[in-house]
This record gives structure tokens, C-alpha cells and sequence, in this order.
């Protein structure tokens, strides 16, 4: 007795059909990029492109060339020139520099205001980051509807709402010196025994006074990039086992590293050259490499004040430089 044996049916080619499908969706795809490319228009192919973009960038150019970049060329050319009693004179030299690079002027006013402000700036720096970074992580993740966050956010933008000099006053009189609000709370608290002398006009009120005046240049960066953190990216650090500083160090961190560097370098060129708050919290008995390079200026010494000035973009510059090896802004914003 035979056995009939079940029609064998047509093998299909799963690879064949694969690339037939692949063939037809890049023949639609090609079919579709020029109509695409109509919609909405081939920039690169147009003509006169780049004259239009040239357009658009020539008011930002021409603003920042009349105001930054002619004033810092001014300045190092003054530099160069011969100090006299009415002023200077078009003479070109060296001396203006050798006299604060001379071997034994190395300890001079200048270089002590130097080291000064930058230390200055530094612990402003630092300051600002670990006041600020928890106020902008309240806001950013503790205050959950978005409405809040913004009117919290511009309550903490209230002291921008005055002038400048306006807030250093401010900060001076009823709340520093030996008479000051500070010094009568620590009083009345029995604390002290005598109004601390530090809290007058001197270095630690200047300093207090910038981090109060400048914490919001830390703040504000810091906000706007924690509101764009990944929130799934954080569920899944939780799920894996992640405690909250592993999830912070490996997660948060790494994503508002550029805010930190923004505010950093914000916070660093503006104290480094500050003389407003400086002579105005510090009432003379402080002094910082602004403030030296605006007694220059007031007595006329314009080409050694430059000289001076020039000294300063070099280690603002150096210190935007290091600021910004911690990470890489254009790659991460």
C-alpha cells in the first residue's frame, strides 16, 4: 500500500520580498523628495543665498564691532602710547607694560588687586552654584504646574526690577556695618557680645554683597536647562537601582553642565572687573583691579590704565578658557 505524499508547496524567498518592499518604499521616497524639496524650497540652490544671510547678520556684526570690538582695539592701542601731564601723545612704547611686568614691581597695588579679584570671583563663583543650584532644582522639579514656576521664577527676579547701584546701597547701609541689621541680629540674639568688625566695610561684605547681587546669573541658566531634563531618562535610573545622588552625578549633572558653565563664566567676568560694588560696599577701605584701573583713569594716566586694562581681558579671557573645558557648549546645548 502506497502512501501519497502532500503537494510540496512553493518555498518563498523572505529575502526577495524584503528587498522587493525596500525598493518600492525608495522609489516612493525619491518620488516624494522633489516635490519636498518644491514645498519648501532648495536654499542652496537659490542664487544670491548668502547675500540675504550676509543681511541679516550685518546689524548684529556692525553693533558688536562699533561697541565691543573698536573699544577693546582703542584700548590696546592707548596702551602703547606715551603718558604726559595733559594726558598722552601719540609716541609709541613699551614702558606703560614694563612697568607692571618690572621684576621688582611683581608685588606692587596692581598685582595684589589682581590675585584679590580673582579670589574674589572664584568664591563668588562657587557661592553662586551651591545657593543657586537648589533654587533652580526647587523650581524646575518640586514646583510641578508650570504656572507656578514662572511667577516663583520672576519673584526671584525681582532684584533686577532696580538699579544696580540702587541694590549696592541697599546692601551697605541698613544691613552691613557696624551699626547695620546684621550686626544688630547677631546682638540681640546674644551671638556676639560686640558688632563684628567684619561685617563693616570690608572684603567679606564685598564678597557677600556679589554673590547676593550676582546669584541670579547662576540661577537663570541653571532653570531653563533642569525644565528640559529627561524625565524618563530619570524613571529609568529609579528603576535600575539608582539612589538619588548616583541618579543626580550620572543623569542631572551631565545634562545642566552647560547651564553651570554659563553662569560660571557670567559670574566670573563680571566680579572680576567690578569697581561699583566695590567702592561703594567697600567705602575705600577695599580695593580690587577695577578699582585701580579707575583711580588710573581719574588722574589722567590714561596709557598706563590701558596697559592695566589689557591685563585684565588676558586673565578674563584665561578664565573663560578653563571655564569652558568642562564642557563642550556647542555639542551639548
Amino acid at each position: 500500500m502506497s502512501s501519497s505524499s502532500p503537494p510540496e508547496q512553493p518555498d518563498i524567498d523572505v529575502t526577495e520580498l524584503e528587498i522587493d518592499v525596500a525598493e518600492l518604499e525608495e522609489a516612493e521616497l525619491l518620488g516624494a523628495a522633489p516635490r519636498v524639496e518644491r514645498a519648501l524650497g532648495d536654499v542652496r540652490g537659490r542664487k544670491g543665498g548668502g547675500w540675504v544671510t550676509l543681511a541679516w547678520g550685518l546689524p548684529g556684526f556692525v553693533w558688536l564691532g562699533f561697541y565691543l570690538v573698536a573699544p577693546l582695539v582703542f584700548i590696546v592701542l592707548v596702551s602703547f602710547w606715551t603718558r604726559t601731564d595733559t594726558g598722552f601723545v601719540r609716541h609709541w612704547t613699551l614702558s606703560n607694560y614694563g612697568v607692571l611686568l618690572h621684576p621688582f614691581n611683581l608685588d606692587n597695588s596692581y598685582w595684589k588687586n589682581m590675585e584679590t579679584s580673582f579670589v574674589t570671583s572664584v568664591i563668588a563663583v562657587a557661592a553662586c552654584l551651591v545657593f543657586g543650584f537648589p533654587v533652580a532644582y526647587f523650581l524646575a522639579f518640586k514646583v510641578q504646574k508650570l504656572q507656578n514656576q514662572i511667577a516663583l521664577f520672576i519673584i526671584a527676579l525681582a532684584p533686577f526690577w532696580t538699579s544696580f547701584l540702587t541694590r549696592s546701597v541697599a546692601w551697605a547701609y541698613p544691613l552691613m556695618g557696624r551699626e547695620g541689621a546684621l550686626n544688630q541680629f547677631l546682638l540681640k540674639l546674644h551671638i556676639v557680645s560686640q558688632p563684628v568688625s567684619a561685617f563693616g566695610f570690608s572684603q567679606l561684605s564685598v564678597r557677600l554683597a556679589m554673590i547676593q547681587l550676582y546669584i541670579l546669573f547662576m540661577v537663570t541658566p541653571l532653570f531653563f536647562l533642569l525644565g528640559q531634563v529627561d524625565r524618563h531618562a530619570l524613571e529609568a535610573a529609579r528603576d535600575l537601582g539608582g539612589n538619588w545622588w548616583r541618579t543626580f552625578r550620572e543623569v542631572i549633572l551631565p545634562q545642566t553642565m552647560p547651564g553651570i558653565v554659563i553662569g560660571s563664566i557670567f559670574i566670573f567676568v563680571l566680579t572680576m572687573g567690578e569697581y561699583g560694588t566695590v567702592t561703594v560696599i567697600g567705602q575705600g577701605a577695599v580695593s580690587s583691579v577695577g578699582t585701580y584701573i579707575q583711580q588710573l583713569v581719574l588722574g589722567i594716566q590714561y596709557p598706563q590704565g590701558a596697559a592695566a586694562a589689557v591685563f585684565l581681558v588676558i586673565a578674563l579671557l584665561a578664565g573663560v578658557f578653563v571655564i569652558t573645558r568642562f564642557a563642550n557648549l556647542r555639542e551639548e546645548l
